[in-house]
């Protein structure tokens, strides 16, 4: 794990690729709504990835950003969590003025979804992955 935390240089360039790409993706002229069936009903496939495009760029971020135990100075996750929404929100807006696009506000709301869940969840995992060692270490020394 310590070599992904040695690459921070590499983790900065990948997010800003990600970046530039959600952006040019955001942009671009629609083409054909993805949908899944199942059982006469469909679901949008799209919602899907605005969650999995976010939550990898806040995962990049925090790859970047963070210590080795997921920890981030506040003041650089509440700008990112700022900046992201604000990319979330601005990302949908200006879609209602790119031909063969329209603002969706259910993608926006899987854009902050993947943002939130891309800060929480590896908070989560270390905070796990920390309990267990010292549950194996304080039970290694009775």
């Amino acid at each position: 794990m310590d070599i992904i935390f040695r690459n921070k240089k590499f983790f900065g360039f990948v997010f800003w690729f990600w970046l530039i790409f959600i952006l040019i993706i955001s942009t671009l002229p629609g083409g054909p709504e993805m949908k899944a069936e199942f059982n006469d009903k469909s679901i949008r496939i799209d919602y899907l990835l605005h969650f999995i495009a976010y939550f990898s760029l806040a995962i990049f971020y925090l790859l970047w950003k963070a210590n080795k135990y997921f920890i981030i100075k506040p003041h650089l996750l509440y700008s990112f969590l700022i900046g992201g929404f604000i990319l979330a929100a601005g990302s949908e807006g200006i879609q209602s003025l790119i031909p063969g696009r329209t603002f969706n506000p259910y993608d926006f709301y899987a854009n902050a979804a993947g943002i939130i869940a891309g800060v929480i969840t590896p908070k989560l995992f270390f905070h796990q992955k920390n309990q267990s060692k010292n549950n194996y270490r304080s039970n290694k020394n009775n």
